[in-house]
């Protein structure tokens, strides 16, 4: 009975052993990856400060006067190119667009010239009045 105890007790101290260092190995192989990511992003932080300064340098305002008066041929604005306001065409009279959209899409019962109830921002009843008919007998 002792024996079997004992042999319990070194079997659970050995299984314990084999977990532990396989928490310690895999914490290592984690720590590993993170370092290896933290060096990759110092690196692309790195080649985004190159490529601003790069931005910058290619920017530069006489750089691009430069460039501008090698391959271009630019006039300065005169007076000739600006235009008179009397020379724009007149704007074409837009009126009801929605209204024009509204009658032209109505039933023949709401065609224009019906009786509209007017509309003061508050509810309006509408009422209709029967007429009495004469009915044969």
């Amino acid at each position: 009975m002792i024996r079997l105890l004992n042999l319990i007790a070194v079997l659970g101290l050995v299984a314990s052993a084999v977990y532990a260092y396989s928490t310690k190995y895999d914490t290592l192989y984690q720590a590993g990856q993170v370092s290896k990511l933290k060096s990759g992003l110092h690196k692309e932080r790195q080649a985004i400060a190159v490529l601003r300064a790069e931005w910058q340098l290619l920017t530069r305002p006489d750089r691009l006067q430069a460039a501008v008066e090698k391959h271009l041929a630019l006039e300065p604005i005169g007076t000739e190119h600006l235009a008179r306001l009397a020379d724009l065409p007149a704007r074409p009279e837009r009126g009801d667009e929605i209204g024009r959209l509204l009658a032209a899409t109505a039933t023949p019962k709401e065609k224009p010239g019906a009786l509209e109830p007017r509309t003061t921002g508050s509810i309006t009843r509408t009422t209709t009045t029967r007429t009495p008919t004469t009915a044969s007998r």
